[in-house]
């Protein structure tokens, strides 16, 4: 038995953190990137707006004061957005 547990001691001490004991290791996620989408402005409430894109999917987007715009842009009218996964706008401007 003694012999047991010093090669459980030993193995412990060698695999170190690589032994996970059914618990969860946190991984390192790599940053989340913008990405970009065009389509037509359907709503601004407060700060949601409320996106069709190119295939037809909504897409809703928060717009707050750290979202950089080119100038106002009004229900009706074609936009790009930058935004992150989360929704939240990095930008918003009229689309080209």
């Amino acid at each position: 038995m003694k012999g047991l547990g010093r090669w459980l001691l030993a193995l412990i001490f060698v695999m170190g953190p690589r032994i996970s004991l059914g618990m969860p290791m946190a991984a390192a996620q790599p940053a989340a990137s913008p990405q970009v989408i065009k389509g037509e402005l359907l709503s601004i409430k407060g700060e949601v707006y409320l996106v069709r894109d190119v295939f037809g999917r909504l897409v809703r987007l928060r717009v707050n004061k750290d979202t950089k715009r080119e100038r106002l842009v009004v229900p009706g009218e074609k936009v790009e957005v930058e935004m992150m996964p989360d929704g939240r706008a990095l930008s918003i401007k009229p689309a080209q």
